[in-house]
């Protein structure tokens, strides 16, 4: 009879270990090598993934003569310095960088001059902008379409590509300006606008620009737009309230729109993430000097992780992150004491 109760009891025990989530292997981040850059400091601007074996991160280093474009590629192994694309050695900077299908694409200045930069199979091509503005707020880029927003001396400018041309889109009346743009098809992108009566979300449906009708939190800024293809939407932003500035996500599904307050502290969520596991992800500021630290959004519950220790670091600071198939890849800096911030990489799961 004991022998019998044992084996019940180390099948019961097994059994647990099978179904159990908690008893299930969470991965952990792990460093991975960036070549230094030629100069530093550096700034990154963006990191955007196709699938576990490409990635690119964009930014410029902080030369003694001004700044210079820096673009670094991942292969799904390591991180290389990416030098062959047109214009590398002139001076200028990368702003974000996003995938179009199989093409990634680059807003960047050239020796003063801003154009957009895609790689594709065939190799490096340049789109030149129809117009000069004088700020440059964002762009986006899908198949078959890209847009390019700011201002000029006119005013709003929404630029947008199809593939030939240029045309300037019209804005809905009352929008002073344009801060942000993603997209989720050529017929299907979303923008984000300062009006005198605080921010709004907008949305192109293929015919015009009109305004999403968002429930947004009052006396809200806007950081970031997710657009998914299942059709699911996240805002996120941050608004002052009692004294302090409270992130918030406001996320819809098609029928209805939903707002909550992760605990985040007013953390910025440009780095927004939609992880493999489902889960939104960003870095935040971390709390220990020599660690990176990251924040994991499941529905109503936020918990965090950390990176890997980094020895005599001093600010190690994710700036992007991006999805690589069944893993996420984080691109920042790292200051190491008696040193100006240079690279760093981190990832979090396996290849797939």
């Amino acid at each position: 009879m004991n022998a019998l109760r044992a084996v019940v009891v180390c099948l019961v025990f097994v059994c647990a270990a099978v179904v159990s989530p908690a008893a299930a292997v969470t991965p952990g981040w792990s460093a991975l090598p960036v070549p230094p850059a030629a100069v530093s400091p550096v700034t990154v601007s963006g990191l955007a993934a196709c699938g576990p074996d490409e990635a690119w991160a964009s930014g410029y280093e902080h030369a003694a003569d001004g700044l210079r474009p820096m673009l670094y590629r991942w292969d799904g192994a390591a991180w290389s310095r990416e030098t062959s694309f047109p214009g590398a050695g002139d001076p200028g900077w990368f702003g974000t960088a996003q995938f179009a299908g199989e093409e990634v694409w680059f807003l960047r200045d050239r020796a003063g001059v801003r154009e957009l930069l895609r790689r594709s199979a065939a190799g490096w091509s340049t789109v030149a902008l129809p117009q000069t503005l004088w700020t440059y707020q964002d762009f986006a880029a899908v198949p078959g379409a890209a847009w390019v927003v700011g201002e000029d001396d006119t005013g709003v400018q929404v630029l947008h590509y199809d593939g030939t041309r240029w045309t300037r889109q019209a804005t809905p009346d009352g929008v002073l300006y344009v801060m942000g743009i993603t997209a989720r098809t050529a017929t299907d992108a979303w923008a984000w606008a300062d009006t005198a009566a605080g921010t709004t979300v907008l949305r192109w449906d293929g015919t015009a620009w009109r305004d999403a009708q968002v429930p947004l939190p009052p006396d809200s800024n806007v950081h970031a737009i997710l657009a998914e293809a299942s059709g699911r939407v996240t805002i996120g932003g941050s608004r002052y309230t009692d004294g302090t500035t409270r992130t918030f996500l406001t996320t819809g599904n098609g029928r209805a729109w939903h707002t909550t307050h992760p605990p985040l502290d007013g953390t910025p969520v440009e780095a927004l993430v939609r992880g493999p596991d489902g889960a939104l992800w960003l870095p935040v500021r971390s709390d220990r000097a020599f660690q990176s630290k990251y924040a994991r959004v499941d529905g109503a519950r936020t918990t965090f992780s950390y990176g890997p220790e980094r020895e005599d670091a001093i600010d190690v600071r994710p700036r992007a992150l991006a999805r690589a198939g069944s893993s996420l890849l984080s691109f920042g800096t790292v200051e190491i004491y008696g040193s100006k911030p240079n690279l760093m990489s981190e990832r979090r799961g396996g290849r797939s």
